[in-house]
């Protein structure tokens, strides 16, 4: 089976998933309660177990050696999409929270509900390790600047001299305790696993690689759920929408995959075809959804969040298989 026709096939086995979900809730087997804790399954267990898991098995200090182009490729990828879409909320002349939330919304792709299991679809060899070495770089800046572009943005008019200073020593520790979540915790710890030769037996990670796996279809019904549940369609007045998926789900992977093949050529580096394969598919993901929970927790707009959440899923379905039938 070639890549393109896995590619095909995980995005209907994804539709068919989300469309289960969406079933569900409409039937009204469960609701919003139970997808908040759909939610929390996901990001504090069941995701983090499955990239702990699939990194630790078998994976050696000479195969993190070997692939440490993935960290630059994905260093390269975010200052492009950080760059490409901070140009475009100029042109399209947006302002204030929803501009930063386009940014966010463009910038971070769902590598943690969609694009994991297609990766280790498409690359099962190296694939674990491809994920696992991608995902320092992607939490680090999901945590840091992702955070920032989810905040509020305090309007001009009414200063900030009402607002008391916050110590300096304040910030720098609620900066760091951004980084203590369970996703980024588990990459660690498989690094220093790894790092210090240690195998797991394998009557550990066999029932670790069952729960990991539970993470794509609870995933899918979960976005399935919020199409069921959430007021989103007022997203399709955003005219901003449309020109975030065209330039960031169909134009940038297949401009980065040509870019990044030819700095490879050029600079000789190790960046394997398959590399830039794998992250051209990761950048061209739909918004990720912990954008939406950042929003919601903030209180910033978070159905605009949702809706670009939601509506670049579906158009996901349609752009993943165009850039795939390209750079595959």
């Amino acid at each position: 089976m070639s890549q393109f026709e896995i590619v095909v096939g995980q995005i209907v086995g994804f539709f068919i998933m989300m469309m289960v979900g969406y079933g569900c809730v409409r039937l009204r087997f469960y609701g919003m309660k139970t997808l908040d804790g759909m939610c929390m399954l996901l990001t504090k267990i069941l995701i983090p177990v499955l990239v702990f898991s699939n990194a630790v098995a078998g994976t050696t200090r000479a195969d993190i050696v070997r692939n440490w182009g993935i960290i630059l490729l994905t260093g390269i990828m975010y200052a492009l999409l950080a760059a490409t879409v901070a140009v475009a909320a100029w042109v399209l002349r947006l302002h204030g929270s929803r501009s930063h939330l386009f940014q966010a919304g463009f910038m971070f792709g769902n590598a943690g509900f969609i694009g994991i299991p297609l990766v280790m679809a498409l690359f099962p060899k190296d694939g674990a390790i491809f994920i696992v070495l991608m995902s320092l770089v992607d939490q680090a800046l999901l945590w840091s600047y992702g955070v920032w572009l989810c905040e509020p943005v305090r309007d001009a008019k009414t200063g900030t001299g009402s607002v008391p200073a916050v110590p300096p020593s304040r910030r720098i520790i609620g900066f760091l305790r951004r980084f203590a979540n369970p996703a980024f915790i588990g990459i660690i710890i498989a690094l220093a696993i790894i790092g210090a030769g240690v195998r797991i037996p394998a009557m550990i990670l066999a029932p670790l690689h069952t729960i990991g796996q539970m993470s794509t279809p609870l995933s899918l019904f979960y976005l399935g759920g919020l199409f069921a549940l959430t007021k989103w369609w007022g997203i399709f007045k955003k005219y901003e929408l449309y020109v975030g998926m065209v330039i960031k789900m169909l134009l940038f992977p297949v401009g980065f995959a040509v870019l990044m093949d030819w700095f490879a050529g050029v600079t000789g580096l190790p960046l394997t075809h398959e590399m830039i394969q794998m992250m051209a598919l990761i950048s061209g993901l739909p918004t990720m959804t912990t954008i939406a929970m950042f929003s919601g927790r903030s209180k910033n707009m978070p159905e605009y969040a949702v809706g670009m959440v939601l509506v670049s899923t579906l158009f996901s379905l349609i752009s993943l298989t165009a850039i795939s039938a390209v750079i595959f």
